[in-house]
């Protein structure tokens, strides 16, 4: 794929800007720990102002595009705010030492921005006593949309409430997390063909409310080292509602100096459907068990890393009443070559994903009132690279991967009810997304390069190509639906004194196919998007801000149909305290 110069030049002038990250102490660490866990479903997607349906909820670096999800998680003890306080860096002044940060274990953001979006934060840390704390996280994220050329109703609101619990002693840590989440948006997507399309009256509306309950405890000097254990739920306003159950033990022990670990876990998936989309049956019904080993042994020796080991997983369809056995490697090993210069790794693995309804709306928020729901057999997850300092300031990485998965889920669209009716349902305008499973390999080839000036300049530059094979996919052509050839990121951090921070992140998605079906395939072209974030520190204690998002404008489409928001600007203040 041709990427112009145009793009690369984006690159480099974006590199000179960048977003100052607060940093946490080894005690802020420690209280860390007695944190239950993070419920996960409280944040179900990591959220961005760029699309009319999603807003940065973490107080980072804007992250507009968000093709590869990564794992959102909440720090309710002593959360220092990221872009906009950072605490000064150690070093001697002619006059006199630098007085050393202060952190503060509460704070309280509020941003507000043009398509009428809101963003509040508040999170609070009380001590009950020297070993147990209670944590606040409160999170609101919404927009009235108003996205060019879109008839119908494009906005969403996004809200979330964690609490938890820690306590810790001499013989163990342990704490409770629990929460919900309620998020409303709408199938504001455009199938310019459809016999009902949709117009400013029509009723689009969709929510899912998340719940979830989860605790960890770690054990000092045992064989039994820790434990989590995670009770998870979601519904639709469409009635749809997922129930998932999970534990996870570890054992740690040693034999003849040699490190031994088995992890385990638990699952045990059931849902249903009250509600169905037009484009196939889903069964009203459905219920998983999951139970892996995972054993391994850590050898370490003056040039070699290696840890050794296999995944063993039974799981078992109990609607059906069919099970199975799957096992898979699990390898990670790095040796060095040139010391500092020149580290050779590589990773073989693969897994049981149990694909859900939570984890879909996580990827996709916009999905069919009943989507099919399997696991996923990822039979090798593979990757060999090698990594190291090219000087003091300048690291490297570069790599290549193979995936093979069975049972893959893609996201594919129809084109809405072939009849024109008066009021036709939300979701059969041929605006919703159906999954269907395939066998899918996939070839990847990426490099990253960092940069550290030691003064307060950091840039991180990475891109990844991707090729798809498609098999047992006939039904929609053996297309690799709705994924990237190439998608690279750039982002940078400048601190350019003690009150002043700047940050820019640069994401490129190359083009995609996505297919339709009743139409098939179509085209969705690659796209830049371009943010900046500036803060000042008008005191210890408060900071102003100031974000632009989709600096590069564009109504681009992320989403099959679903166009986002142009540039946005927003302006705000955080402010950090202690009770």
């Amino acid at each position: 794929m041709k990427i112009d110069n145009k793009f690369w030049l984006a690159v480099l002038v974006s590199g000179f800007v960048s977003l100052g990250y607060a940093q946490k102490t080894e005690e802020q660490e420690e209280e860390d720990r007695l944190n239950g866990g993070t419920i996960t479903v409280v944040k179900a997607y990591d959220p961005t102002i760029s699309d009319a349906f999603k807003v940065n909820s973490v107080p980072q670096i804007n992250d507009t595009t968000k093709v590869k999800k990564k794992p959102v998680t909440y720090r309710i003890f002593s959360i220092p705010v990221a872009s906009t306080f950072t605490p000064t860096k150690p070093g001697l002044n002619r006059l006199r030492p630098r007085q050393r940060a202060k952190y503060y274990d509460n704070y309280a953001r509020l941003g507000l921005g043009n398509y009428v979006n809101v963003l509040g934060e508040f999170a609070g840390n009380f001590e009950i006593d020297r070993d147990q704390d209670f944590g606040v996280f409160f999170n609101h994220d919404s927009s009235q949309g108003s996205i060019d050329e879109v008839e119908a109703d494009n906005g969403f609101s996004d809200t979330a409430l964690d609490l938890s619990y820690g306590s810790r002693s001499r013989n163990m840590n342990w704490g409770v997390t629990g929460g919900g989440r309620y998020r409303t948006a709408n199938w504001y997507g455009d199938f310019e063909d459809a016999l009902n399309p949709l117009t400013e009256d029509s009723d689009v509306g969709l929510s899912y409310i998340n719940y979830g309950l989860g605790g960890r405890a770690e054990f000092f000097d045992q064989v039994f080292e820790k434990i989590e254990v995670q009770v998870s739920g979601i519904s639709s306003g469409e009635d749809a509602s997922e129930f998932l159950v999970e534990a996870r033990p570890q054992l740690m022990f040693e034999i003849m100096e040699t490190e031994v670990k088995f992890n385990g876990e638990l699952e045990y998936l059931s849902g249903s459907f009250g509600t169905q989309g037009i484009l196939d049956e889903v069964p009203e019904n459905y219920s998983y068990f999951n139970a892996g080993l995972n054993p391994s042994i850590n050898l370490y020796g003056d040039m070699y890393k290696a840890e050794l080991g296999a995944r063993l997983n039974y799981i078992q369809d109990i609607e059906n009443s069919e099970g199975e056995f799957k096992v898979y490697p699990d390898i990670n090993a790095s040796y060095i070559l040139v010391e500092n210069f020149i580290n050779a790794y590589t990773i073989i693995g693969g897994g049981l994903d149990l694909n859900s309804l939570a984890s879909f709306t996580e990827d996709n928020i916009f999905l069919a009132p009943a989507v099919l729901v399997a696991p996923t057999d990822r039979q090798l997850d593979a990757q060999l690279g090698i990594k190291g300092m090219l000087t003091n300031q300048f690291g490297y990485r570069l790599y290549g991967g193979y995936k093979i998965e069975k049972n893959r889920n893609l996201y594919v669209t129809d084109t809405g009810i072939r009849i024109a009716v008066d009021n036709p349902e939300p979701w059969e305008s041929g605006n919703v997304f159906y999954n269907r499973y395939a066998d899918l390999n996939t070839l990847s080839l990426g490099g990253a390069l960092t940069y550290s000036s030691g003064s307060g300049l950091d840039i991180t530059l990475q891109g990844t190509y991707l090729n798809y094979d498609v098999e047992n996919g006939d039904a929609f052509e053996n297309v690799a639906s709705n994924l990237p050839e190439f998608k690279g990121d750039l982002i940078a951090n400048y601190e350019i004194n003690e009150k002043w921070n700047i940050g820019s992140t640069l994401y490129f998605v190359g083009e995609r196919e996505a297919y339709r079906f009743g139409s098939g395939v179509e085209n969705l072209n690659s796209f830049v998007d371009l943010n900046l974030d500036v803060s000042y520190k008008i005191n210890p204690k408060l900071s102003a801000f100031l974000r632009g998002n989709n600096l590069t404008g564009g109504n681009y489409q992320l989403y099959q149909g679903y166009p986002v928001q142009n540039l946005q600007v927003m302006g705000g203040a955080v402010y950090k305290f202690d009770f």
